[in-house]
C-alpha cells in the first residue's frame, strides 16, 4: 500500500511525505522504517523504488519525504527564514512512533535514515539535532558531506564534540573518487588538494562520531585511522573498496566507507548493499 501525508512545522509550513507499506505483516515490535531522502531537484513521490525488493521482503516501510522547494535546508537547527526540514523529519518520526503509518505500527528501535546527494547531507545534520540524534538504528550516506551555516547552534564540523557527536549510530558512507559535485575537502593532516589514493583514511565526516567512541585518533600516529580494507567489488563497472575502522576494535566496524574508483556523483545500484548494512542494526538500548 502506498500513500502520502503532511506534517506542519513551527513556521506554519506544510511538508509532504510519501510511504510504501509492504504486504508482509508487521513483526512483533512493528515494521522497520527506512527514511530515504532525495537529491536536489527531486521529490519523495516514487523515490527510492530500487529498495522495494529488499525492504518489502523484510516487512520494512519505505518513507520518502519531499524537501521544501525540491531541495533540503542544510542545517541541524531551525534557521530563521529558511525551511525547517530537519524539524520536519523530527516531527515525522514523532508522528510515526505515536500513530504508525496508515495504521501500521512501526518499531521505534529500527528507524533508519539515508539519502543521496543533497539528501545525503541530511543524516549528518539529523545525527546532531538534539531531537533526532538518538533516534536512528543506523544511517547511510551516498555522496554527501557536512558543513555548518552561520547561526546553526546545533551544528559542529571542525571538531568532534560530545554534545554534537555522542550518538553511537552506525554509519555507511559511499563516495566516488572523482565526485566533482560533492567534492571532499582537503585536509591539512594529509594532502591539499586531496589525493583519494591516500586520503580516504580521513573518514570525513563520520570521524566526528567515531572519535567520540574510540574509533578514530585524528593524527594517525599509529596508522589505525587508515581503516581496514574489508572488501573489493565492482560497482557499475568501477572498482569499489569497502573499509572500516576495526583497527580500533571490532565495535568500530559500525563505521564503514565505500570508495568507488572514478565512480562520479552518487553511486548507483547499491540498494541491496545499503539495506543489508542498515537492517543489521537495532537502536542502542532498544
Amino acid at each position: 500500500m502506498s500513500g502520502s501525508g503532511t506534517i506542519q512545522t513551527s513556521d506554519g509550513a506544510t511538508h509532504v511525505w510519501y510511504y510504501r507499506i509492504p504486504a508482509h505483516a508487521a513483526p512483533p515490535h512493528g515494521h522497520p522504517v527506512l527514511i530515504w531522502l532525495h537529491g536536489d531537484g527531486g521529490t519523495g513521490n516514487g523515490y527510492g523504488s530500487g529498495f522495494y525488493p529488499y525492504t518489502d521482503a523484510d516487512a520494512a516501510i519505505l518513507v520518502t519525504p519531499s524537501g521544501a522547494n525540491q531541495t533540503w535546508t542544510h542545517a541541524a537547527g531551525d534557521l530563521a527564514g529558511q525551511p525547517q526540514d530537519s524539524q520536519f523529519i523530527s516531527r515525522l518520526i514523532d508522528a510515526m512512533i505515536a500513530n504508525g503509518v496508515a495504521g501500521q505500527p512501526i518499531d521505534p528501535d529500527r528507524i533508519y535514515v539515508g539519502g543521496e546527494s543533497r539528501g545525503a547531507y541530511m543524516p549528518y545534520y539529523l545525527l546532531q539535532r538534539p531531537s533526532t540524534m538518538l533516534r536512528f538504528a543506523a544511517v547511510a550516506v551516498n555522496a554527501g558531506l557536512l558543513y555548518c551555516q552561520a547561526g546553526d547552534a546545533d551544528c559542529e564540523v571542525d571538531n568532534s564534540m560530545p554534545t554534537n557527536h555522542a550518538a553511537a549510530t552506525p554509519i555507511l558512507h559511499l563516495h566516488g573518487t572523482n565526485d566533482t559535485a560533492v567534492e571532499p575537502p582537503p585536509t591539512a593532516l594529509f594532502h591539499n588538494p586531496i589525493d583519494w589514493n591516500d586520503d580516504w583514511r580521513v573518514f570525513f565526516p563520520m570521524k566526528l562520531w567515531a572519535t567520540q567512541h574510540g574509533c578514530f585518533g585524528g593524527d594517525n600516529s599509529t596508522g589505525q585511522d587508515d581503516g581496514v580494507l574489508q572488501e573489493t567489488y565492482t560497482a557499475n563497472t568501477h572498482p569499489a573498496r569497502r573499509y572500516d575502522l576495526t583497527g580500533w576494535g571490532e565495535a568500530c566496524s559500525r563505521y564503514q566507507l565505500i570508495l568507488v574508483e572514478d565512480g562520479g556523483h552518487v553511486i548507483g545500484g547499491q540498494y541491496q548493499r545499503i539495506w543489508s548494512f542498515l537492517k543489521g542494526y537495532c537502536r542502542a538500548g532498544g
